[in-house]
């Protein structure tokens, strides 16, 4: 009976370990297979690539729109895979990391390859080359870093001190790239590099006054009404209106007041019959509803479950 215990015990440990042992390996994450750091840009034949959470084309998408051509990703991974032949490249985009194809990307010579073809996608619209202006640094941090190229992945522009909040930095180029950002071009103690144009204080004064002309705009049109609505407000009775007043209710009206009193009176009654009627029947439903113990399903586990044990049972006994 002990061992009988026992093996009914490991049966169900086995199963518990191998539903957890399934859940860590759909959930896991897929680490590089080795670092690396260099550039690729997007160039397929579909107009733009994904990112997914693993190296596999099944596994969730993290981009809800596709990476355009011309974008430059930072390679700071690859995983082989040998059984379809392609090789992933693990990078960031928008601030999610995940893996992208690189057999639908093309290598960058050059860092400065890399950015002027994000440049070139931004298009000329939206890229300052003859910037002349001045900025004050603002960052909710107290200091930025000054980087190597128009995003957070080119890298630090290494031996560079931090900046500060409220230093003044001129800046010579602009861009607002494809992601939406905004970069400019700016010298740190001699130094030159990218920093982030939205951690300053042009542009938090600038949006500033946006939200507010916003909150100002929402305002007027919750206003009290206007004298136009005052207007068409309903006009007093006239006095042609008081000569057509209601006259006097004659004997015969007087009785058929009264007629419909009595009904008025009847009628509740026989709502309230409708009423308790509805209720009992309402009652007399939950407790059909109730007495189904059948459809419960656990029900049925616990009778299956003392079925699969009586028959172990059983079958011991008969061993024996």
């Amino acid at each position: 009976m002990k061992k009988l215990t026992k093996s009914f015990l490991v049966m169900i440990l086995g199963l518990l370990m191998s539903v957890n042992v399934m859940a860590d390996v759909q959930t896991g994450k897929t680490e590089p297979d080795y670092p690396t750091d260099y550039y690729m840009i997007v160039e397929s034949k579909a107009g733009g690539i994904d990112i997914y959470s693993q190296p596999d084309l099944e596994s969730t998408k993290l981009n809800d729109e596709q990476i355009p051509n011309g974008t430059a990703l930072h390679i700071e991974g690859e995983v082989e895979d040998t059984e379809n032949n392609r090789t992933w490249g693990y990078t960031e985009y928008h601030g999610m990391y995940g893996y992208a194809p690189l057999d639908e990307c093309r290598p960058a010579d050059s860092r400065k390859e890399a950015i002027d073809s994000e440049l070139y996608i931004a298009g000329k619209d939206h890229v300052n080359y003859n910037a002349d202006y001045d900025v004050n640094a603002y960052a909710e941090e107290g200091t930025q870093k000054l980087y190597q190229g128009p995003g957070k992945k080119y890298g630090e522009v290494p031996g560079v001190r931090d900046i500060e909040n409220g230093e003044t930095l001129h800046i010579t180029q602009d861009a607002e790239m494809v992601d939406g950002s905004h970069w400019g071009v700016t010298r740190v103690d001699g130094t030159e590099g990218w920093v982030d144009l939205e951690k300053t204080e042009e542009w938090k004064a600038e949006h500033l006054d946006t939200v507010e002309e916003s909150v100002d705009a929402v305002a007027e049109v919750s206003v009290t009404p206007t004298e136009a609505a005052k207007a068409t407000e309903t006009p007093a009775p006239t006095e042609a209106a008081e000569a057509t007043e209601t006259p006097t209710p004659t004997i015969t009206e007087e009785a058929d007041e009264a007629e419909n009193t009595e009904k008025d009176s009847k009628e509740p009654e026989a709502e309230n019959t409708d009423t308790k009627d509805s209720r009992e029947a309402s009652g007399q439903n939950v407790k059909v509803t109730a007495s189904r113990w059948y459809q419960n399903p656990f029900t049925w586990i616990a009778v299956i479950a003392v079925l699969a044990v009586a028959g172990l049972l059983i079958y011991h006994n008969k061993k024996k």
